[in-house]
Formats: structure tokens, C-alpha cells, sequence
């Protein structure tokens, strides 16, 4: 039991990334208003525009999660692998949730509006808590049963499915990597064609 609370504190570490996430990091392209025409047309790339934007989002976000998982683990005196599985995944889960906002945050623009805190209530902001909240159960769902097959095998003295290890994992992974680097694609490839 003790080793099984950490894992799905992953879920609400996760939501509270999310919520996080569509207060600071959903709206920083619309921040920029009717300022973006100066920075198309000043020399800085898009790219190297949206990329500071992500890892100014993304550092502190991470640095709270990890915080958050690593503290709990530690007052839980979890083993070592669930510790690791937790630092692993929440760190996963940061840069998607990140890579979501910013991306989902580009593709929904509100431009024009007067207050800041109205941007993550708009429609872009219910959809992104809405996919941000799949990516997190999917991840948790996808861990779910390497977990389970660790610590069963730990209590009842049995050897934990290698390839369940991998396809769980590997997939949990890939899932984070995808929900990063396309709604970051996307992003940029908007901002760069976007008429002003």
C-alpha cells in the first residue's frame, strides 16, 4: 500500500501540472498581443521564440513537480524503484503538459483580449485540460501494470515480466515525447505563417 499511493499521486501531481500549466504557460504566446508583429519582423527566429518561452514554463513546473513526487516519496519511504519510476514520470509528464500548453496556447490565440486570467477559461483552455487530462490518465493507466507487476512479484516473492517493464514504460514514454515535440511543431509552424 505504501508503494502504491506514490504511483497515483502521479495522477495528481499531473492535474495539478495541468492546471498550473493553463494559468502561466497557456497563455504566454497570446501574451504577446499586438506586440507580435515586432518580433516577426525582428531577426529572432520563431523557433528560438517559442523555445525560450517553453523552458522559461517548463523549468519552475518542473522544479515544483519534482519537489512535490520526490517529498512525498521520501515521508512515504518508498523503494527505490517506485522512486524512481515517480521522479521518471513526473518528469515525462512536465514536459508534455508544457509542450501541450505552449503548442495548444499558439493554435488558440486570444490576441486581443484585456485580461490574462480570461485566456486559459477560452475554448483553447478547456481543450487543453481536457487532452492534458488523457495524457496523464493514459500514462498512469499505461504504468499501471508494470507497477502492479513489480510489486506483486516483490510480495509474493516472484520475478517481474521484463517485457511488460518495456512495452509499459517504453510506451508511457513515447506517449509524453509525442504529446511535447508535435503540439510544438505545430506551434511554430503556425507563428511562422501567421499574418499580421
Amino acid at each position: 500500500l505504501v508503494n502504491t499511493i506514490p504511483f497515483l499521486n502521479l495522477g495528481l501531481a499531473g492535474f495539478v501540472l495541468a492546471s498550473i500549466a493553463a494559468r502561466f504557460i497557456f497563455p504566454a504566446v497570446s501574451m504577446e498581443g499586438r506586440t507580435l508583429w515586432l518580433l516577426k519582423s525582428s531577426p529572432l527566429p520563431m523557433r528560438a521564440l517559442l523555445w525560450s518561452k517553453f523552458w522559461i514554463g517548463t523549468l519552475p513546473l518542473l522544479i515544483l513537480a519534482v519537489g512535490i513526487v520526490g517529498v512525498t516519496d521520501a515521508m512515504l519511504e518508498v523503494t527505490q524503484f517506485i522512486f524512481l519510476v515517480s521522479i521518471f514520470t513526473i518528469t515525462l509528464l512536465t514536459f508534455a503538459v508544457a509542450g501541450l500548453a505552449l503548442g495548444l496556447g499558439a493554435v488558440f490565440p486570444q490576441y486581443d483580449t484585456e485580461n490574462a486570467a480570461q485566456i486559459p477559461t477560452s475554448f483553447g483552455g478547456l481543450v487543453f485540460m481536457m487532452v492534458s487530462a488523457g495524457l496523464v490518465g493514459g500514462v498512469v493507466l499505461l504504468e499501471a501494470r508494470p507497477v502492479y507487476g513489480y510489486l506483486a512479484a516483490q510480495t509474493f516473492g516472484g520475478v517481474a515480466d521484463p517485457v511488460d517493464m518495456y512495452v509499459g514504460f517504453g510506451l508511457a514514454a513515447l506517449l509524453c515525447l509525442v504529446c511535447t515535440f508535435i503540439p510544438l511543431t505545430i506551434a511554430m509552424r503556425r507563428l511562422e505563417r501567421l499574418e499580421l
